[in-house]
């Protein structure tokens, strides 16, 4: 399924094919990991993934 999402660590957006319904990538104009969830309704919730800490950080908005 392709996906457009607004990117946390950015502000800008992204558009790819999404295979799974959990992925994990790597912002280009950041070098942040993004953790990105499908929901059923085809939405995508991306979060910002703390190296620190193993749970992602929840996206702002």
């Amino acid at each position: 399924m392709q996906v457009r999402f607004e990117c946390p660590a950015c502000n800008g957006t992204h558009v790819f094919d999404m295979p799974e319904t959990t992925i994990h990538m790597t912002c280009a104009k950041t070098g942040k990991v993004l953790q990105l969830r499908l929901t059923s309704g085809g939405d995508v919730r991306p979060t910002v993934v703390d190296p620190g800490n193993p749970a992602p950080a929840e996206a702002n908005g």
